[in-house]
Order: C-alpha cells, then sequence, then structure tokens
C-alpha cells in the first residue's frame, strides 16, 4: 500500500513539474507577445508622426514676430493633398540643391509664409507688396520690419508652384535669392497650425 501511495506521489510531482514548466513557457510567450505588441504600437506611431503631422523648430528670427527662435510648430503633412497652397499659408519647406550646396548649408526645412501662388504676379513697390496689381494687406507684419525689397521686377509664378517669404522682411533669406527662387510643391514638407511650445507662446498661426 505504502509503495502504491509511493508511487502515485511520483506521478503528481512529474505532472506538476509539467504544469508548471508549461506556466512558465506560456509567461515567457506572454512576455514576448507584449514586448512585440508594444514596439507594433510605437513603429505605427511613428509612421503616422512621418506620414501625418510632426512637430517643428524654429531657427532664426526670419518670421519674427509672428514665430520666435525656438518655437515649436505643429506641423500637418495632409492638407496639400487634397487643396492648394494659400495666400498666406505658413509652411515648411525645403530650398534648392543648390542653395545647400553653395552656401555649405546643412539641409534642413525652412518655416516661410506663402504670398503668391501659381499664376499671381508679385512685385514690391515702394517695400509694399502688390499681387496682381493690388496691394497686400498684412497685419502679421511689424511695421519696423515690413519693408519688403528685392521684387521691384515683377514675378509671376509659375505652374505648381508658390513665392514665399519671411515676416520679418528685413532679415529673412526667402525667395528673393536667386538661389531659392520659387518653391515647387513637391518641396513643400507640410503646412504649420500653431505654436506647440514653449507654453508661454502658445498661438495659432
Amino acid at each position: 500500500m505504502r509503495e502504491k501511495n509511493g508511487a502515485d506521489r511520483k506521478r503528481m510531482q512529474k505532472l506538476v513539474e509539467k504544469r508548471n514548466e508549461r506556466l512558465d513557457g506560456g509567461g515567457l510567450w506572454r512576455a514576448a507577445d507584449l514586448v512585440l505588441t508594444l514596439l507594433a504600437v510605437v513603429a505605427f506611431a511613428l509612421a503616422i508622426r512621418g506620414a501625418i503631422f510632426e512637430p517643428a523648430r524654429v531657427e532664426g528670427s526670419s518670421m519674427f514676430s509672428t514665430l520666435e527662435s525656438n518655437d515649436y510648430l505643429f506641423v500637418e503633412k495632409l492638407t496639400y493633398a487634397f487643396s492648394a497652397p494659400k495666400r498666406g499659408d505658413i509652411i515648411i519647406c525645403y530650398y534648392p540643391d543648390a542653395y545647400y550646396e553653395t552656401y555649405q548649408k546643412a539641409y534642413r526645412s525652412r518655416v516661410k509664409r506663402i504670398v503668391a501662388v501659381e499664376g499671381d504676379t508679385v512685385q514690391s513697390i515702394d517695400g509694399a507688396l502688390y499681387v496682381n496689381g493690388e496691394a497686400v494687406e498684412e497685419p502679421y507684419l511689424d511695421a519696423e520690419r515690413s519693408f519688403t525689397s528685392g521684387l521691384e521686377t515683377p514675378v509671376t509664378i509659375g505652374l505648381g508652384e508658390v513665392l514665399v517669404l519671411g515676416d520679418n522682411r528685413v532679415n529673412s533669406n526667402d525667395s528673393r535669392n536667386p538661389l531659392v527662387g520659387t518653391i515647387p510643391l513637391e518641396r513643400i514638407a507640410g503646412k504649420a497650425h500653431f505654436v506647440l511650445f514653449p507654453f508661454s507662446h502658445i498661438h495659432g498661426v
């Protein structure tokens, strides 16, 4: 009888050991599954960030006082897939390669305002901006930084292009530079909507 009980205990012990082995393996698989799920979520978030929106940091004073250096913008990338750029939009764009090569600058995006779109004729007269023969109201400009030079000769914007200027007209490297010129739509990375940071400077643009 004691031998039978001993054999039963050994069988039970083996069954318990096998069960524990299965549980241990299951725990490892559950942990691995959690890690893989987290990685998938991160990858999905990065894909959305890259395809739909991203933050962008302002460098320099060319958009002062609408934007200040080290402002962080909320930039979304879908608007221009469904609608054409508009005058007054603030965009993130890339200049032609020749600009970066000539000035030996890092290949970085620029923050500028669209002032003319395809088909427009733009010109500066006595420091004021004219589009299609009409003076443009630009309430976002500071009076002491609003003098617009460099466009005394009329420029007509070609198909699929925009002309961009900084809001700090007296200190902005923009479409008035022959190495920049008009910006093709494919070099527009996105449209800025508002300042995210610093919190003291949060506002729409």
